[in-house]
Protein backbone atom coordinates (compact mmCIF):
# COMPACT_ATOMS: atom_id res chain seq x y z
CA UNK A 1 0.00 0.00 0.00
CA UNK A 2 1.65 3.44 -0.97
CA UNK A 3 0.13 6.57 -0.47
CA UNK A 4 1.83 10.32 -0.62
CA UNK A 5 1.03 13.75 0.64
CA UNK A 6 -0.28 15.24 -2.66
CA UNK A 7 -2.72 12.23 -3.18
CA UNK A 8 -4.07 13.08 0.80
CA UNK A 9 -4.27 16.43 -0.20
CA UNK A 10 -6.24 15.72 -3.34
CA UNK A 11 -8.26 13.46 -1.43
CA UNK A 12 -9.18 15.53 1.80
CA UNK A 13 -9.86 19.06 -0.56
CA UNK A 14 -12.32 17.34 -3.08
CA UNK A 15 -13.97 15.56 0.35
CA UNK A 16 -14.22 18.44 2.51
CA UNK A 17 -15.24 20.39 -0.77
CA UNK A 18 -17.50 18.06 -2.16
CA UNK A 19 -16.28 19.30 -5.33
CA UNK A 20 -13.84 18.28 -7.65
CA UNK A 21 -13.37 22.29 -9.32
CA UNK A 22 -12.97 23.79 -5.98
CA UNK A 23 -10.36 21.49 -4.50
CA UNK A 24 -8.76 22.04 -8.15
CA UNK A 25 -8.69 26.25 -7.51
CA UNK A 26 -7.01 25.80 -4.18
CA UNK A 27 -4.73 23.46 -5.35
CA UNK A 28 -3.76 25.67 -8.22
CA UNK A 29 -3.86 22.75 -10.64
CA UNK A 30 -6.90 21.18 -13.23
CA UNK A 31 -9.71 19.24 -12.49
CA UNK A 32 -8.27 16.63 -14.81
CA UNK A 33 -5.32 16.33 -12.12
CA UNK A 34 -7.07 15.88 -9.18
CA UNK A 35 -9.02 13.04 -10.55
CA UNK A 36 -5.90 11.59 -11.32
CA UNK A 37 -4.11 12.02 -8.06
CA UNK A 38 -7.49 10.44 -6.15
CA UNK A 39 -7.65 7.18 -8.99
CA UNK A 40 -4.19 6.76 -8.58
CA UNK A 41 -4.37 6.45 -4.84
CA UNK A 42 -7.66 3.88 -4.86
CA UNK A 43 -5.00 2.16 -7.17
CA UNK A 44 -2.47 1.95 -4.94
CA UNK A 45 -4.56 1.16 -2.29
CA UNK A 46 -7.03 -1.63 -3.79
CA UNK A 47 -10.21 1.05 -2.85
CA UNK A 48 -12.58 2.67 -4.19
CA UNK A 49 -12.80 6.01 -2.15
CA UNK A 50 -14.89 8.07 -4.28
CA UNK A 51 -18.40 7.40 -6.17
CA UNK A 52 -19.18 9.46 -8.72
CA UNK A 53 -23.24 10.18 -10.00
CA UNK A 54 -23.32 12.94 -12.44
CA UNK A 55 -21.54 16.32 -11.34
CA UNK A 56 -22.38 14.68 -7.85
CA UNK A 57 -19.89 12.51 -5.77
CA UNK A 58 -19.99 10.78 -2.40
CA UNK A 59 -17.44 9.20 -0.20
CA UNK A 60 -17.45 5.29 0.39
CA UNK A 61 -17.62 3.79 3.36
CA UNK A 62 -13.68 3.31 3.13
CA UNK A 63 -13.70 6.92 1.69
CA UNK A 64 -15.12 8.17 4.98
CA UNK A 65 -12.28 6.37 7.17
CA UNK A 66 -9.90 7.88 5.28
CA UNK A 67 -10.77 10.87 5.73
CA UNK A 68 -11.34 10.85 9.44
CA UNK A 69 -7.81 10.11 9.38
CA UNK A 70 -6.65 12.74 6.80
CA UNK A 71 -8.78 15.41 8.73
CA UNK A 72 -6.28 15.07 11.43
CA UNK A 73 -3.50 15.02 9.51
CA UNK A 74 -3.81 18.26 7.82
CA UNK A 75 -5.00 19.55 10.92
CA UNK A 76 -1.69 18.84 12.54
CA UNK A 77 0.19 20.11 8.95
CA UNK A 78 -1.88 23.14 9.69
CA UNK A 79 -0.56 23.88 13.09
CA UNK A 80 2.99 23.02 12.00
CA UNK A 81 3.11 25.59 9.41
CA UNK A 82 1.18 28.38 11.99
CA UNK A 83 4.15 27.29 14.09
CA UNK A 84 6.62 27.98 11.66
CA UNK A 85 5.39 31.15 10.45
CA UNK A 86 5.24 32.33 14.11
CA UNK A 87 8.65 31.63 14.53
CA UNK A 88 9.88 33.42 10.68
CA UNK A 89 8.07 35.82 12.01
CA UNK A 90 9.90 36.45 15.49
CA UNK A 91 6.11 35.68 17.04
CA UNK A 92 8.11 33.29 19.44
CA UNK A 93 11.24 31.67 19.17
CA UNK A 94 14.45 32.11 22.11
CA UNK A 95 18.08 34.44 21.79
CA UNK A 96 21.06 32.59 23.32
CA UNK A 97 23.21 35.51 23.60
CA UNK A 98 26.80 35.48 25.37
CA UNK A 99 28.86 38.26 26.69
CA UNK A 100 31.66 39.59 28.81
CA UNK A 101 30.70 40.93 32.23
CA UNK A 102 31.28 44.39 31.88
CA UNK A 103 28.88 44.10 28.46
CA UNK A 104 26.23 42.09 30.57
CA UNK A 105 26.24 45.14 33.00
CA UNK A 106 26.47 48.18 30.92
CA UNK A 107 25.03 47.03 27.67
CA UNK A 108 23.12 44.98 27.66
CA UNK A 109 20.05 45.86 29.09
CA UNK A 110 19.60 48.55 26.94
CA UNK A 111 20.28 46.59 24.29
CA UNK A 112 18.11 43.15 25.44
CA UNK A 113 14.84 46.07 26.53
CA UNK A 114 15.41 47.71 23.20
CA UNK A 115 14.76 44.19 21.16
CA UNK A 116 12.13 43.33 23.40
CA UNK A 117 9.98 46.07 23.18
CA UNK A 118 10.06 45.14 19.31
CA UNK A 119 9.74 41.45 19.68
CA UNK A 120 8.36 40.66 22.91
CA UNK A 121 7.65 36.57 22.37
CA UNK A 122 11.10 36.13 21.67
CA UNK A 123 12.78 34.62 24.64
CA UNK A 124 16.16 36.37 25.86
CA UNK A 125 18.82 33.64 27.05
CA UNK A 126 21.65 35.69 28.59
CA UNK A 127 25.21 34.14 29.81
CA UNK A 128 28.14 35.72 30.92
CA UNK A 129 31.94 35.00 30.45
CA UNK A 130 35.19 36.25 29.48
CA UNK A 131 35.98 36.36 25.78
CA UNK A 132 37.52 33.78 25.26
CA UNK A 133 34.79 31.72 27.24
CA UNK A 134 32.27 33.37 24.66
CA UNK A 135 33.77 32.55 21.56
CA UNK A 136 34.52 28.73 22.44
CA UNK A 137 30.66 28.52 23.74
CA UNK A 138 29.70 30.07 20.20
CA UNK A 139 32.03 27.51 17.97
CA UNK A 140 30.15 24.83 20.46
CA UNK A 141 26.78 25.95 19.74
CA UNK A 142 26.31 27.27 23.50
CA UNK A 143 25.30 30.74 22.01
CA UNK A 144 23.88 31.91 18.71
CA UNK A 145 25.86 35.26 19.45
CA UNK A 146 28.41 36.67 21.47
CA UNK A 147 29.73 39.95 22.18
CA UNK A 148 33.47 40.06 23.13
CA UNK A 149 36.56 41.94 23.19
CA UNK A 150 38.55 41.00 20.43
CA UNK A 151 40.80 38.53 20.58
CA UNK A 152 42.21 36.07 17.75
CA UNK A 153 39.73 33.58 16.73
CA UNK A 154 38.85 30.59 15.38
CA UNK A 155 38.59 31.36 11.33
CA UNK A 156 35.03 29.00 11.61
CA UNK A 157 33.84 32.47 13.02
CA UNK A 158 32.43 35.02 11.58
CA UNK A 159 33.50 38.36 13.46
CA UNK A 160 31.95 42.10 12.50
CA UNK A 161 33.60 44.75 14.56
CA UNK A 162 31.28 46.36 16.98
CA UNK A 163 31.66 49.46 19.49
CA UNK A 164 35.17 50.57 21.17
CA UNK A 165 34.77 51.55 24.37
CA UNK A 166 37.35 53.91 26.19
CA UNK A 167 39.50 52.28 29.11
CA UNK A 168 41.47 54.04 31.78
CA UNK A 169 44.71 53.87 33.59
CA UNK A 170 43.43 54.02 37.32
CA UNK A 171 45.77 54.37 40.64
CA UNK A 172 45.09 54.75 44.39
CA UNK A 173 45.26 58.56 45.50
CA UNK A 174 48.79 59.23 46.76
CA UNK A 175 50.49 56.94 44.05
CA UNK A 176 53.35 58.24 42.91
CA UNK A 177 52.27 59.09 39.48
CA UNK A 178 49.32 61.13 40.93
CA UNK A 179 51.04 64.44 40.69
CA UNK A 180 51.97 64.21 36.77
CA UNK A 181 50.06 65.94 34.41
CA UNK A 182 50.45 62.89 32.30
CA UNK A 183 52.66 59.55 31.90
CA UNK A 184 54.27 58.08 29.22
CA UNK A 185 53.59 53.99 28.63
CA UNK A 186 57.33 53.68 28.86
CA UNK A 187 56.65 54.98 32.62
CA UNK A 188 55.13 51.71 33.74
CA UNK A 189 58.05 49.37 33.02
CA UNK A 190 58.07 47.02 35.92
CA UNK A 191 55.37 48.80 37.00
CA UNK A 192 53.07 46.67 39.15
CA UNK A 193 49.72 46.05 37.52
CA UNK A 194 46.85 43.90 38.36
CA UNK A 195 45.57 42.83 35.41
CA UNK A 196 42.46 41.08 34.18
CA UNK A 197 41.96 36.95 34.21
CA UNK A 198 43.43 34.79 30.90
CA UNK A 199 40.87 34.54 27.71
CA UNK A 200 40.04 38.28 28.59
CA UNK A 201 39.93 40.23 25.77
CA UNK A 202 40.68 43.54 27.98
CA UNK A 203 43.84 41.60 28.86
CA UNK A 204 45.07 40.78 25.65
CA UNK A 205 44.53 44.45 24.12
CA UNK A 206 46.44 46.07 27.16
CA UNK A 207 49.27 43.43 27.14
CA UNK A 208 49.54 43.83 23.50
CA UNK A 209 49.43 47.79 23.62
CA UNK A 210 52.34 47.85 26.21
CA UNK A 211 54.61 44.75 24.04
CA UNK A 212 54.07 47.55 21.55
CA UNK A 213 55.66 49.85 22.76
CA UNK A 214 58.74 47.23 24.43
CA UNK A 215 56.90 47.71 27.91
CA UNK A 216 56.97 44.74 29.92
CA UNK A 217 54.78 45.18 32.66
CA UNK A 218 54.93 43.66 36.31
CA UNK A 219 51.81 41.67 36.67
CA UNK A 220 51.24 41.53 40.29
CA UNK A 221 47.44 39.37 40.43
CA UNK A 222 45.11 37.98 37.76
CA UNK A 223 41.96 38.17 38.55
CA UNK A 224 38.83 37.44 36.74
CA UNK A 225 36.59 39.46 39.02
CA UNK A 226 36.60 44.05 38.25
CA UNK A 227 35.31 44.80 41.52
CA UNK A 228 37.86 42.58 43.15
CA UNK A 229 40.95 44.76 40.88
CA UNK A 230 38.83 48.01 41.76
CA UNK A 231 39.51 46.87 45.63
CA UNK A 232 43.03 46.10 45.62
CA UNK A 233 43.65 49.38 43.39
CA UNK A 234 41.67 51.26 46.64
CA UNK A 235 44.48 49.45 48.64
CA UNK A 236 47.27 50.80 47.35
CA UNK A 237 48.18 47.15 45.86
CA UNK A 238 48.69 48.64 42.47
CA UNK A 239 47.15 50.06 39.25
CA UNK A 240 45.37 49.13 36.94
CA UNK A 241 43.80 49.16 33.08
CA UNK A 242 39.91 49.54 33.58
CA UNK A 243 36.69 50.25 31.47
CA UNK A 244 35.72 53.47 32.09
CA UNK A 245 32.17 52.67 32.81
CA UNK A 246 33.45 50.59 35.09
CA UNK A 247 35.11 52.86 37.71
CA UNK A 248 33.74 56.60 36.95
CA UNK A 249 31.68 56.13 39.94
CA UNK A 250 35.12 55.41 42.20
CA UNK A 251 36.85 58.39 40.28
CA UNK A 252 34.45 60.67 41.25
CA UNK A 253 34.13 59.84 44.78
CA UNK A 254 38.06 60.24 45.06
CA UNK A 255 38.62 56.71 45.92
CA UNK A 256 40.84 56.19 42.25
CA UNK A 257 42.61 58.38 40.27
CA UNK A 258 42.88 58.37 36.49
CA UNK A 259 45.87 59.03 34.61
CA UNK A 260 46.18 61.02 31.21
CA UNK A 261 48.83 58.69 28.83
CA UNK A 262 50.79 60.63 26.40
CA UNK A 263 50.82 58.47 23.63
CA UNK A 264 46.42 58.68 24.07
CA UNK A 265 43.54 57.46 24.79
CA UNK A 266 43.34 53.78 24.92
CA UNK A 267 40.23 52.20 23.00
CA UNK A 268 39.22 48.46 23.21
CA UNK A 269 37.89 47.29 20.11
CA UNK A 270 34.61 44.84 20.71
CA UNK A 271 32.83 42.45 18.09
CA UNK A 272 29.69 40.05 17.36
CA UNK A 273 30.65 37.03 16.79
CA UNK A 274 29.45 33.87 15.04
CA UNK A 275 29.44 31.10 13.51
CA UNK A 276 30.50 31.54 9.65
CA UNK A 277 29.13 28.47 7.67
CA UNK A 278 25.40 28.54 9.16
CA UNK A 279 22.52 30.84 8.43
CA UNK A 280 21.67 32.78 11.25
CA UNK A 281 17.74 32.23 13.06
CA UNK A 282 15.22 34.76 12.37
CA UNK A 283 15.81 35.94 16.07
CA UNK A 284 20.06 36.30 15.52
CA UNK A 285 19.73 37.67 12.75
CA UNK A 286 17.03 40.74 14.06
CA UNK A 287 19.36 41.06 17.33
CA UNK A 288 22.12 42.24 15.33
CA UNK A 289 20.58 44.12 12.64
CA UNK A 290 19.40 46.11 15.92
CA UNK A 291 22.79 46.62 17.11
CA UNK A 292 24.49 47.75 14.32
CA UNK A 293 22.11 49.79 13.74
CA UNK A 294 22.27 51.90 16.81
CA UNK A 295 26.18 51.34 17.04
Amino acid sequence: MQTNLNQLRAFFLAAREKNLTRAAETLCVTQPAITMQIKSMEHNLGLKLIQKCGKDFHLTEAGDVLFGYVEKIFGIVEEMEYALKSYRELAQGSLRLGTTHSFARYYMPDLISRFQELFPKVKVLLKEGNSQEIAEGVLSFKYDLGLIGRLPCDKKLKVIPYIKPEFWLVTPPGHRFANKKEISLHDLYNEPIIIQEQGSGARYAILSLLRSHDVNPSVLVEAGSVEFIKEYVMQGEGISFLYKAEVEREVKMGLLQVLKIKEGPIFLQTDIVFLRDIELAPPSQAFLRLIQEIS
